[in-house]
């Protein structure tokens, strides 16, 4: 595994391309569009173009840890789990439900806001301390 530096870009841009893969085994490009525009919306500061860097960097690993991963050692739920406290610990609560709202807009962007996908946002804003609705 490479030496990261996990910037917030990064972890969130790890966190929404998990959640829209991991629920549904699918890439598509609206997911792909909506996790953008999400990423966008959080780094108002950066370049369209470092933004893209950051999404690519961060799905590269992603893919990197899917691989390496088993049924003993899941190294992707171990990072978006150890995200979480992280999370809840440096941002405000509103922060946290917009996350959560930016899951449930990717869930929907492909018009399937399945249960496997409800399930994870539920997960995921519990572990935040916010609803998932």
């Amino acid at each position: 595994m490479s030496d990261r530096k996990w910037s917030f870009g990064h972890v969130l841009s790890y966190v929404y391309c998990s959640f829209a893969i991991y629920t549904d085994n699918e890439f598509d490009d609206t997911e792909k569009k909506e996790i953008f525009v999400a990423l966008s919306e959080w780094l108002p500061d950066e370049s369209r173009t470092s933004i893209y860097e950051i999404l690519q960097e961060a799905f590269e690993w992603f893919i990197e840890d899917m691989k390496a991963s088993d049924k003993e050692n899941d190294i992707v739920l171990n990072h978006i789990f150890g995200f979480c406290p992280q999370l809840k610990e440096n941002l405000k609560p509103e922060a946290c439900q917009a996350i959560i709202n930016d899951l449930i807009r990717i869930g929907k962007a492909d018009g399937n806001y399945d249960e496997r996908e409800q399930k994870w946002a539920e997960i995921l804003s519990a572990e935040l301390g916010v609803s998932a609705s």
